[in-house]
């Protein structure tokens, strides 16, 4: 797995993440999350952070419950975080942090799919209020995001653009997170005229400048 430690500042250690995330499950979900690896991943570059199982949430498997789930974080996306503001960075984390956490919660106690239905809103909301976290359904990193995409893919019902630093979308097996409608790949030109940044580097107005959500895009199902 394309994983390592980051070593920007002794905030983004693994071990610091792994404290951070102990104390996050004392406070917010007293203690009932079981130990989980914390990765930084430089593949993880439409999402600042990913829960990831492998395998359902009720299946049992041999071994150790932290063998099989694990928590994601993308490399690229925070090291231009820290160039372009710095101090926000490191509340950024602990945001991101305590949504994959979220997602974890959902995993192991819930024994449910991760996803951003009542469950989380509900949980997100009282974590929320503690004032100490901004937990969301988004993220604020797209400009970072939208320097690695390099491919990019537009709803034929909505118009959402997706886009990714690789070619990992596929329109026949995958469709859109928000309608689930087909979806048609963009070659180079047509998604630089749909992209939300200027030719100066900074946000254009208008429908397009909206924050990224996080896991939008959609598998269909088994029996489509």
């Amino acid at each position: 797995m394309d994983v390592r430690p980051l070593s920007l500042s002794d905030s983004l250690s693994q071990d610091a993440l792994q404290q951070e995330w102990t104390r996050l499950n004392h406070r917010y979900f007293a203690g009932l999350l079981s130990p989980i690896s914390i990765a930084w991943s430089r593949r993880l570059t439409s999402s600042v952070g990913l829960f990831a199982g492998r395998s359902g949430p009720r299946t049992r498997l041999p071994g150790p419950a932290f063998s099989r789930r694990e928590i994601r974080l993308s490399l690229p996306l925070f090291e231009r975080l820290a160039v372009r503001t710095p101090h926000y960075m490191e509340q950024e984390l602990l945001n991101t942090l305590a949504h994959e956490m979220i997602h974890q919660w959902q995993f192991d106690v819930l024994k449910r799919r991760p996803n951003h239905g009542p469950d989380f809103l509900r949980k997100m909301t009282e974590m929320n209020r503690s004032g100490e976290v901004a937990v969301t359904i988004y993220h604020s990193l797209q400009p970072e995001v939208l320097s690695l995409a390099r491919f990019a893919w537009r709803c034929r019902t909505c118009g959402r653009i997706y886009r990714r630093q690789k070619n990992t979308i596929n329109p026949r097996r995958h469709h859109c997170g928000l309608c689930r409608g087909a979806l048609d790949e963009l070659c180079n030109e047509d998604a630089a005229r749909h992209s939300p940044i200027r030719s100066n580097g900074k946000p254009a107005s208008g429908p397009s400048d909206k924050p990224t959500e996080q896991l939008t895009l959609e598998f269909p199902s088994s029996g489509s």
